[in-house]
């Protein structure tokens, strides 16, 4: 297969694997919108009591005469936190997902606590974040009558298909109203599930914490407008599987890749089998065994002290009278004339022997043909 040919055939490879993670994904998304993905009905409860605004005459240990909102008010990062939960459901483009506006807070003079219903539960983004736009710091904090007005919405408008679900967010400590341990007992009992946010270091972290235990919910901590908004944000993951929200995609992450790597990749390999190819393969020869002979070890006798050796001469006589040496036939010193008889002395131990002896008769040493 030429070059050309070889690369095309890589190219639709890649499409054709992009074009079946396309095909998947598109069904995986029906499958999960429809069946798998739960589908929720959720009011967001905000706390817009005074303390959620800025006293410019007064302040509230003492009194406050005058609220208003300002770049540094608590109301100001609360409500970029709730738009931003309300564009991670895309409402406009879907319609599984209701989300209405309930607000909390209490009149001028504390006595009759004010809770009601901004927007009514629906999909129209537009107008959810536009009743979040309105929302005024004022009065007090009545936040057992926030979920109680929330539970009744969701009560009457309910869907049997839909999980029911409070986002419930406070900056103080309930002060007007009724209980708000009491209203989540209500709760529960209508199936309504409160995600709980103590914003700030005011908020009624006790009550909030008892109001999530009672219905099942979660409790969230946020100290700064930065916090509210990730946690806002992690409230809407809990709610949206990840899973069916983003798995959709993944065989198209996958295919991209490998479309695009794939002529990398196979060059790669090819020069990987190539240099292994190139590569001069070391033979190891080992050498022949030759069959060793057998090492013929050559033992030394034990050497022993050889004795003394004697001259071996002609056999003489020593006279016995002037020590001259005479022949061994002689009977006579041919020097004094004394007798003489022939006898061997042991060049061992000196022994005087007779000349017909062999061996000393003392030691035992050869004496036959010796030179005394």
């Amino acid at each position: 297969m030429n070059p050309d040919s070889k690369r095309k055939y890589q190219l639709g490879i890649g499409f054709a694997i992009f074009a079946f993670a396309v095909s998947v994904s598109y069904f995986s998304v029906v499958e999960a919108d429809t069946e798998d993905t739960p589908q929720y009905d959720i009011y967001l409860v905000i706390d817009v009591s005074g303390s959620m605004g800025t006293c410019t005459d007064g302040n509230y240990s003492t009194g406050c005469y005058r609220v208003e909102i300002t770049s540094g008010s608590p109301i100001v990062p609360a409500k970029r936190a709730a738009v931003e939960f309300v564009d991670t459901f895309q409402l406009n483009r879907s319609s599984d997902h209701r989300i209405g506006l309930a607000i909390f807070h209490g009149s001028d003079s504390g006595n009759t606590p004010i809770a009601k219903i901004i927007v009514e539960l629906g999909n129209n983004s537009k107008n959810l974040k536009q009743g979040i736009d309105s929302l005024y710091p004022g009065g007090g904090t009545a936040m057992g009558d926030g979920i109680s007005i929330a539970t009744q919405s969701l009560w009457e408008d309910t869907r049997p298909d839909a999980k029911k679900i409070i986002v419930l967010l406070s900056d103080g400590v309930s002060n007007v109203g009724s209980d708000p341990l009491i209203a989540a007992g209500i709760a529960k009992d209508n199936d309504v599930t409160i995600f709980s946010v103590a914003y700030g270091p005011d908020a009624d972290v006790q009550t909030l914490k008892a109001v999530a235990s009672i219905t099942n919910g979660k409790y969230y901590n946020a100290s700064t407008g930065q916090d509210l908004a990730d946690t806002f944000g992690e409230i809407a993951g809990v709610l949206i599987s990840p899973l069916s929200h983003y798995s959709s995609r993944l065989l198209i992450l996958i295919a991209i890749p490998v479309l695009l790597f794939i002529p990398t990749i196979e060059r790669g390999l090819t020069t990987m089998m190539k240099r292994a190819e190139d590569k001069p393969v070391e033979r190891i020869v080992k050498p022949k065994r030759t069959e060793d002979k057998p090492v013929e070890r050559i033992v030394k006798p034990k050497r022993t002290e050889d004795k003394p050796k004697a001259k071996i001469g002609k056999l003489k006589i020593t006279c016995p009278n002037c020590n001259h040496l005479n022949r061994s036939t002689s009977k006579v010193c041919a020097k004094c004339g004394s007798t003489v008889k022939a006898k061997i002395t042991c060049p061992n131990c000196n022994y005087v022997n007779r000349t017909t002896s062999k061996f000393c008769v003392k030691c035992g040493s050869t004496v036959k043909g010796r030179v005394t």
